[in-house]
Order: C-alpha cells, then structure tokens, then sequence
C-alpha cells in the first residue's frame, strides 16, 4: 500500500485522539466549572495547532512524499470527529441547564 495513504490513515487516527482528548477535557470543565468553560477554547486550540505542528515535521522527516496527504487527514481526523463531540457537549449542556432550573423552581417553592 501507498506511504501516503497509510501516513494519512495514521495521521487521521491520531486526529480523532486529539479530538476525544479535547472532548473529555470540555466535558470535565463543563462538569466542575461551567463559567470557566471559555477558556477550554483556548487549551483546545493551542493542542490542536500544536498537532498539526507536530504532523508537518514528522512528515518532513519520515519517507512520505507528500506532507499534505498527512495533514488533510490529521484536519479531517479532528473535524469529522469534533462535529460529533460537539453534538454531545451541546445536548449534555442543555440536560444540565434543566436539572438546574428544576432545582431552583423546588428552592422558590
């Protein structure tokens, strides 16, 4: 099989790592400090640029042709995933914000 295509595939798995880590870490933060979740964007972005850093020079020193084959699939293995996750941190927020309404209408009375 092509060194290319199999460098992408590679690439592509570790992308969905990445996205599974930042998904767990949002989750997390979601979970102990709501009002500090804004500053996960920046952890998140910050360890996904330093990904596509680490793929682009893995790529320059191992025999792939092409350092482009490895970084759309290291993009495509943390987008496609992310939109999921994403999904999951939205409707996990919305269960969330209902137990706590539900909570303070029992305190009102």
């Amino acid at each position: 099989m092509n060194p290319d295509i199999i460098g992408a595939l590679v690439a592509a798995i570790a992308g969905f790592l990445v996205a599974f880590i930042n998904y767990t870490f949002s989750k997390k933060v979601l979970i102990k400090t709501p009002d500090k979740f804004l500053f996960t964007t920046m952890a998140r972005q910050v360890l996904q640029v330093l990904f596509l850093v680490l793929v682009y020079f893995i790529g320059t020193k191992t025999e792939v042709a092409n350092v482009m084959y490895l970084l759309v699939g290291a993009v495509l293995g943390m987008t496609v995933p992310m939109v999921y996750f994403t999904k999951k941190l939205l409707s996990f927020n919305k269960t969330t914000d209902t137990k706590k309404e539900e909570k303070e209408g029992e305190a009102d009375g």
